[in-house]
């Protein structure tokens, strides 16, 4: 068992190294997982240990939760209108692109409504287990939609900012996040310590939520755990190059689901892709014009804001094309939070409603 398990391992590392030679987006996660279902579908030795999913979903929790700053939360009151347009809107899109694949395409319930959640690659592949979904599918529709992301919407947008002008990028008053805690003189000052610390919280909070039964509940509670550590200490962190081995673990792991049979069922879903890619352009346009008119933002902002890709990325974009990049990067990390948290509570209740 150990020998296979090493040499999945090691097929993930070799689509990681391949993935990002020809620059393919998340090469560690995508990478891995062709990688992993590569050498599973030639051989059908492809392993991985039981526990793997709940350490990696923890840590994943981990790196989302170190995204939000107390800073974040004191712009929350100035943006909460736009962002309450953004998370109600993005809900009636995920319903009505999961009911149309579902009822047009045959895809089966939980995998129709995650492939529509505008969450990150790893995170929303790594739920699909959870709720009964194809992995398979779900990653490879995900990761279709994160590269045409990134493919189209940075050039409509600049064709739009032509029409509709942009603010100055804003400088949010951070605040100071430096402010010794109680729980600051619990954590060792040793760099080490402290990432084993964040770690160890993480998990704590990812078995708990594992334990609860709760859709996403390793994701969600280690995310959560992480943030109400990282509002109350100075001291929380883990380097964000450990990120890129949590997304291999990841990709690794829905590899090892990829059968040959598998493979023959992506034909079926190139369409849905497509489709899904056209609806996040439309939705775009109809959510920012949405959260323009809440007068906090501008539309170029708020098409940044709404756009379904990573934050620090879209907010990178931003501040070459025009828009607001700090308050970009706010609205997509409480964006991803909602992704993780709300958005797995809804897609249950629609399946058990189009399972009835």
């Amino acid at each position: 068992m150990i020998v296979r398990i090493l040499l999945t391992l090691l097929a993930a590392a070799i689509g990681t190294l391949i993935a990002s030679k020809i620059r393919i987006p998340v090469p560690f996660m995508i990478g891995g997982m062709i990688g992993s279902a590569v050498f599973n579908i030639v051989t059908g030795m492809a392993a991985m240990p039981s526990f793997t999913k709940t350490v990696v979903q923890s840590l994943s929790g981990v790196f989302i939760g170190l995204s939000l700053k107390r800073k974040d939360i004191r712009t929350l009151k100035e943006l909460a209108a736009p962002l309450a347009v953004l998370i109600g809107c993005l809900m009636v899109f995920t319903t009505v692109m999961g009911l149309l694949f579902h009822y047009i395409f045959d895809l089966d319930p939980a995998t129709a409504f995650l492939v529509a959640i505008p969450g990150g690659v790893t995170e929303i592949s790594l739920m699909s287990t959870d709720v009964g979904a194809d992995p398979a599918i779900v990653s490879f529709m995900q990761t279709f939609r994160l590269f045409s992301v990134y493919l189209v919407f940075p050039a409509t947008i600049a064709f739009m900012s032509k029409r509709y002008p942009s603010e100055e990028t804003s400088h949010m008053e951070e605040g100071k996040d430096d402010k010794v805690t109680t729980l600051d003189g619990l954590i060792p000052d040793n760099l080490y310590l402290r990432q084993l610390v964040t770690a160890l919280i993480g998990l704590a909070g990812g078995i708990l939520g594992k334990l609860s039964g709760l859709p996403s509940g390793t994701l969600s509670f280690a995310m959560i755990f992480t943030i109400l550590a990282n509002l109350n200490s100075t001291k929380i962190t883990l380097k964000r190059e450990y990120k890129r081995y949590v997304q291999l673990f990841s990709g690794a792991l829905i590899g090892v689901s990829i059968s040959m049979e598998t493979v023959r069922g992506f034909t079926k879903i190139v369409l849905p892709s497509l489709i899904l890619i056209l609806g996040y352009l439309i939705a775009n346009f109809v959510i920012s014009y949405l959260m323009a008119k809440t007068g906090k933002m501008d539309r170029i902002t708020a098409m940044f804001a709404s756009s379904p890709g990573g934050a620090s990325d879209m907010a990178l974009i931003a501040s070459e094309i025009g828009g607001d990049s700090p308050k970009i990067a706010v609205m997509h990390i409480f964006r991803l939070i909602a992704c993780y948290s709300i958005f797995p509570m809804l897609a249950k209740i629609l399946i058990e409603f189009v399972t009835k």
